[in-house]
């Protein structure tokens, strides 16, 4: 039982060790439930699951890198291992998708591999993990929830391949919607600009110029949002944007 009485969840983050994923992970902790973090850095797995650590020891993780073809079944085996099912609850109840990363290609030099890289991270690896566990995340009546881009409405330059890979998660998450449906819920946060404290302070204030409220987004208005849709028990299909 978390605070307030809530029940604690199980969630799984892909691209945990990301500002957005760390953020998601600290507000999920925070409020009782547990957390599986995922990522292709061991060592950034390590050091944030030691973050987390509230008197019970660190957060579980499972290292595996989803450009890889064996990613899925890395992920799957390595949380059967760290939380062994039973007949009645799964190794996990809900997933935050927060994968990365965030590639800039200049159109002229975009390259077949660039395609295909950033539809395996973003989109095929993200569907197939889903599957993989949707009989965990039925069992839980759980949720899934995706941090999607605003681009994928409002494009900008350099990022073709990027964005083709968000929108194909879109729609993806969209029709998954309808397959799991009434059992699990979907739903996706497109998000806007965030602030990334290192870029250039010329930049930042050139692109923050483009959105109709002035200014970047913060990480803890994203955890708002995303903790919002996986407690939104009558919301499915959904696309929350923010940072417009």
């Amino acid at each position: 039982m978390s605070a307030g009485g809530r029940e604690s969840r199980r969630v799984l983050i892909v691209g945990a060790t990301g500002r957005l994923g760390i953020a998601i992970a600290e507000a999920l902790v925070g409020r009782g439930d547990e957390v599986v973090l995922t990522a292709r850095n061991l060592k950034k797995l390590e050091h944030l699951a030691a973050s987390l650590d509230r008197g019970s020891g660190p957060a579980k993780i499972v290292c595996a890198d989803l450009t890889h073809r064996e990613a899925v079944t890395q992920i799957v085996d390595g949380l059967r291992i760290a939380i062994p099912p039973t007949e009645s609850r799964g190794s996990i109840d809900d997933i935050v998708l927060a994968c990365g990363p965030f590639p800039r290609t200049v159109f002229e030099d975009l390259r077949r591999e660039d395609l295909e890289r950033t539809l395996t991270v973003h989109a095929i690896a993200p569907l197939l993990l889903v599957h993989a566990l949707v009989d965990d995340l039925t069992k839980s009546k759980g949720a899934v929830v995706e941090l999607g881009d605003a681009g994928t409405t409002r494009p900008y330059e350099h990022h073709v391949a990027y964005l083709t890979a968000k929108g194909a998660i879109r729609t993806g998450l969209c029709a998954l919607a309808v397959e799991l449906a009434p059992d699990v819920r979907v739903n996706i946060v497109e998000l806007g600009i965030v602030a990334d404290p290192d870029a250039d302070p010329l930049r930042k204030h050139q692109l923050a110029t483009r959105s109709q409220l002035g200014r970047f987004g913060t990480p803890e208005e994203v955890v708002h949002v995303a903790l919002g849709l996986l407690d939104a028990t009558w919301a499915t299909g959904e696309i929350w944007g923010v940072g417009r």
